[in-house]
């Protein structure tokens, strides 16, 4: 896959791939990672220190990796697709496509909160049983990685440790996902919330101005608190939520078909509002990344489709052959499915 490295989204390496879907990590993340460990020894002097830092690091990894994964095996499950995962400093991205369906996009937002939700039962439990209390887990947002009682914070081992900062990492990434800022979980859920009353468009304007709203409060936090993470998400969240309503404006989603959006006739059908195409701004670099991925979207959808009438053809074949008591459940199914569409569609 060709990647334009004008888009600093491009910006990555590829680290693996788990389950048909390929890994990459930003290279900022990589620098991140490498000033903490500079960091922590500058402050410290001591690698052991240097290698808690760097656990907790992986912790925060290996969570933000599982509820991308999330949000991918959600796409499969209503029928769409997922390829990739990006892991960058502000958390991770999905580059997933499932059917343009209020339903299909509410349960693959919904599948990485999810995530977090099972780990903090497993775990969670798992704390609460062996300190035999509740109070012993750290669930004050307002105090991360303490226990809610004091009477718990000298008694840590390495176990305790480790475990503790586990449920404070996927604690904080669930309630910070679920905040109704889009482009994040939880302004993502409003859109497909009022996706189902007021249809794509007017639920995203809706959305997107909230989240500027909600980036507008997360950005004074960080200023008031002199936390620069904060003010990278809030500057993140209000461009991305700005650009939207740009496109939404643009007529960017007005011709949809059954595959997403009308990009037959290239970037130009985005300015079918202007009088004059050829004289019409240049899209800015995130327009750019929105219509290639776009594009790539409703190609994977056609590939799909296609995918979907060979199969079909071929199972009509094998009724022809050996009757209907030849075919397997999956097969069955997949003949009830295209009997139900089309017949929806007449």
């Amino acid at each position: 896959m060709s990647r334009s490295l004008d888009n600093p989204i491009n910006w990555s390496v590829h680290a693996g791939t788990m389950f048909a879907i390929r890994i990459r990590i930003h290279l900022f993340f990589i620098l991140g990672a490498i000033y903490i460990i500079f960091r922590d020894l500058s402050q410290t002097g001591s690698w052991s220190q240097v290698g808690y830092g760097m656990g907790t690091l992986g912790l925060l990894f290996a969570i933000v990796l599982m509820h991308e994964f999330g949000h991918c095996f959600g796409a499969r499950y209503v029928g769409g697709t997922a390829e990739e995962i990006l892991l960058w400093p502000l958390g991770g991205l999905a580059q997933t496509s499932p059917p343009h369906k209020p339903r299909a996009h509410l349960i693959t937002v919904l599948a990485g909160p999810a995530v977090n939700v099972a780990f903090l039962l497993i775990f969670g439990t798992a704390l609460a049983v062996w300190k035999g209390s509740l109070l012993a887990l750290p669930l004050n947002p307002f105090k991360p990685f303490l226990p809610l009682s004091t009477q718990y914070l000298y008694d840590y081992g390495s176990l305790h440790y480790w475990l503790n900062d586990f449920i404070t990492i996927n604690w904080m990434l669930l309630l910070f996902n679920l905040l109704p800022v889009f482009p994040f979980d939880g302004g993502r859920v409003l859109q497909c919330i009022l996706w189902f009353r007021k249809g794509y468009g007017p639920a995203t304007m809706t959305a997107s101005g909230v989240g500027m709203v909600g980036a507008i409060a997360i950005g004074t936090i960080g200023l008031l608190t002199a936390a620069s993470i904060l003010m990278f998400i809030a500057i993140f969240g209000y461009v991305t939520c700005w650009q939207q309503r740009q496109m939404l404006k643009a007529g960017a989603f007005e011709a949809q078909n059954e595959f997403g959006y009308d990009f037959s006739q290239g970037y130009t059908s985005l300015n079918k509002d202007w009088e004059n195409p050829q004289q019409a701004p240049r899209p800015s670099f995130f327009q750019r990344w929105r219509n290639k991925r776009a594009i790539a979207r409703a190609e994977r959808e056609r590939n799909r489709i296609e995918e979907r009438r060979v199969e079909v053809d071929r199972i009509l074949e094998k009724v022809h052959k050996d009757g209907l008591q030849s075919l397997t459940t999956k097969e069955r199914r997949l003949l009830q499915e295209e009997s139900k569409f089309h017949e929806s569609k007449g």
